[in-house]
């Protein structure tokens, strides 16, 4: 029996009420596109190594590649039970599978892959769906990703609290309405400005008009249309999109200017909260040191 063979008995039997029918489905698919040919007798470690490293290779977070690797690790789990036609069990053995080191939730970050496939599938959703406003969902999406703001602090936004000096925009996020209660100015990349101001031209009053239940619905799809293309997202949310930028501002940026970009009252919570990155990118230079 190959791969393939297994994975849709898999799935027309013990799995057709698995609660996550389009993760289920899209792991499927990519097990099926990698190996499905292959006699699941004759898998090795050494195969399902080499089968993980090609899907982080493709740009899938390890979370992702666990979740592929263990419907593949489940479907042998049941081979082990099954018996072919000749009364031989169809599975003697279940090989070792690699293991996964996954961030906690809060550590997730979203891959640059993984950010440019999440812009793909709004703009369809742009076309596709005229029932959502998916323009300003992806301009609010866009905005979080370059500020590193809050949910709560994007969706005050108004076109009163831009400003443009000379030729840079800057958002002033208001008293009162950041977690610590003091305001916070950033500056605007010209392509997020751009868009901003695009919104502010086309409506009045709040530029990201949804309440936390429509956003929730619309990041939902988001993720389950990225499922069907084969990202695992279920862990991410949009607090994802300020960590993931504060993450990779740490590695760039002293944490002086990434605590003021945060709005962390004290850069002892950047340190707290960021301070293993600092450490991590030591590293290198120590054994530089020491050669």
């Amino acid at each position: 029996m190959n791969v393939t063979s297994l994975l849709e008995h898999c799935e027309r039997t013990y799995w057709r009420d698995h609660r996550s029918q389009a993760t289920l489905q899209s792991n499927i698919r990519q097990l099926v596109r990698m190996i499905g040919g292959q006699d699941i007798r004759q898998i090795t470690y050494a195969d399902l190594q080499s089968l993980a490293t090609a899907f982080q290779a493709q740009g899938k977070s390890p979370a992702t590649t666990k979740r592929i690797m263990d419907t593949l690790s489940k479907a042998m789990e049941q081979a082990l039970r099954m018996t072919g036609k000749d009364g031989q069990p169809v599975l003697s053995a279940k090989p070792a599978f690699p293991s996964f080191k996954i961030q906690n939730v809060k550590d997730r970050v979203v891959s640059s892959v993984e950010q440019t496939t999440m812009f793909e599938v709004i703009d369809h959703l742009i076309l596709t769906d005229q029932a959502r406003d998916w323009n300003a969902f992806r301009v609010m999406i866009r905005f979080i990703i370059a500020t590193a703001c809050r949910r709560s602090e994007a969706m005050m936004l108004t076109p009163d609290h831009l400003e443009q000096r000379g030729d840079r925009w800057f958002v002033t996020f208001e008293r009162y309405t950041t977690k610590n209660t003091k305001p916070r100015s950033l500056p605007l990349d010209q392509a997020t400005a751009k868009e901003l101001n695009w919104l502010a031209v086309n409506r009045a009053g709040r530029l990201f008009p949804f309440t936390p239940k429509v956003l929730w619905t619309m990041l939902e799809r988001v993720k389950s249309e990225m499922a069907e293309r084969g990202y695992d997202m279920t862990d991410v949310g949009l607090h994802t999109l300020r960590h993931t930028t504060l993450t990779r501002a740490m590695k760039r940026h002293p944490i002086a200017l990434v605590s003021k970009m945060a709005g962390h009252s004290s850069i002892q919570i950047t340190a707290d909260r960021y301070g293993h990155l600092v450490a991590d990118d030591l590293v290198d230079m120590v054994d530089g040191l020491a050669a």
